[in-house]
């Protein structure tokens, strides 16, 4: 969930495109994707890159570097391809990746947006710290094996919704704060692959959504209520994507238990649509198998985030959600 700095006000430089990039003799060994010097190399890139360095001789240069190995691993080929679509970007364009311009890529750069490392692990290698993970398919990844229903059962008198609205961690907290939720999980759901990772997940390639799901008293709560919430708290408009986090786990989507819930669902939907000037994107599907996420992703807002500031997960609160700052 990283967000690039804002330097569209930068004054841009001027920059003798005439001359030619300083020839690179590095021998391909020296660059091998799990050499010091290849990771030193990424973090030049990344750091060139978001400072938003997009002059036309800077860029000639990067892309000399990253060519100067001899032969392409999955992510040096994706960094070439990532410098090689900027130079077609104006000099002052905000550093924020769009749908259009790497939809080929999507998988390695869009769902980095937001790099996997909100909680950082020691498995996760430079290079996916940086944002430039590989877009490897997973281990455990069988399209042809269906995904079924969520078979869990919800406590006795008790009724489950699931809700994708972007960042779970957000969402979860909104839904904490609703009388009658008696319980609020943060997972995974509608995607491709069997027990899917964190890491999985933000590759892009697993196809699943982050979601919440809600275990609510209807007798407390109705769903239309949480249906109020979920419009609430997001942008249904904007496909794949909410704010500065993008990518195919962050769609709108509602997925149903019940008929009752499908039919509550799309009524909504068309009227939320009647005071909108937008196309909605949200998706409305019956609710596929739930796969929990990590302990750690758990209320994970409540518990501190990543500055150990607790927010109130009290019903009825109405503080402000704050997912990636606290001023």
């Amino acid at each position: 969930r990283y967000i690039p700095g804002n330097h569209q006000n930068r004054r841009e430089r001027n920059h003798d495109d005439s001359r030619s990039p300083p020839r690179l003799a590095l021998s391909p060994h020296l660059v091998s994707e799990s050499s010091p010097t290849f990771q030193f190399l990424s973090l030049l890139l990344s750091l060139s890159l978001s400072l938003s360095l997009t002059g036309k001789r800077n860029l000639m240069l990067l892309k000399h570097l990253a060519a100067t190995s001899s032969s392409y691993t999955t992510t040096s080929n994706s960094l070439l391809v990532f410098i090689s679509s900027s130079l077609s970007s104006p000099a002052k364009t905000k550093f924020l990746p769009s749908l259009s311009r790497f939809s080929v890529k999507r998988s390695c750069f869009l769902s980095q947006t937001r790099p996997c490392t909100a909680v950082n692990k020691p498995s996760m290698n430079l290079l996916n710290r940086l944002g430039f993970g590989s877009a490897r398919a997973p281990e455990n990844m069988d399209s042809s094996i269906p995904q079924g229903p969520d078979d869990d059962i919800p406590a006795p008198g008790q009724q489950f919704a699931q809700f994708g609205a972007g960042c779970f961690w957000g969402v979860e907290l909104a839904f904490q704060r609703v009388p009658g939720v008696t319980k609020t999980e943060v997972g995974y759901t509608q995607g491709l692959v069997h027990n899917p990772t964190y890491e999985d997940v933000c590759s892009g390639t697993s196809n699943h959504s982050e979601v919440v799901r809600i275990q609510y008293d209807p007798k407390n709560c109705s769903y239309e209520s949480l249906l109020d919430v979920f419009w609430a708290r997001h942008d249904p408009t904007t496909l794949n994507r909410q704010g500065n986090d993008v990518g195919t786990q962050y769609r709108s989507g509602i997925y149903y238990y019940t008929a009752e819930q499908e039919k509550a669902a799309k009524e909504s939907l068309e009227q939320q649509q009647k005071q909108l000037n937008r196309k909605i994107v949200t998706e409305i599907l019956p609710a596929k198998k739930f796969y929990r996420a990590e302990e750690y992703h758990q209320q994970y807002l409540e518990k501190g985030g990543r500055f150990g500031f607790k927010q109130s997960a009290s019903k009825g609160c109405n503080d402000p959600i704050r997912c990636y700052d606290v001023d």
